[in-house]
């Protein structure tokens, strides 16, 4: 799983580099990807 990002791994009084804020969305989107899953899952089994 991807890595939490947070502000002291941006150092410069908490602003971000278009790196680090793309790596942080990939891993938003990645827990995002697995929530839906989890989900889909749990109605699957309710049914």
């Amino acid at each position: 799983m991807a890595r939490d990002h947070t502000n002291h791994d941006n150092p410069g009084g908490g602003t971000m580099t278009l790196q680090a804020a793309v790596a942080e969305i990939r891993g938003l989107q990645a827990k995002v990807t697995t929530i839906e899953q989890e989900r889909a899952r749990r109605v699957t089994e309710q049914e």
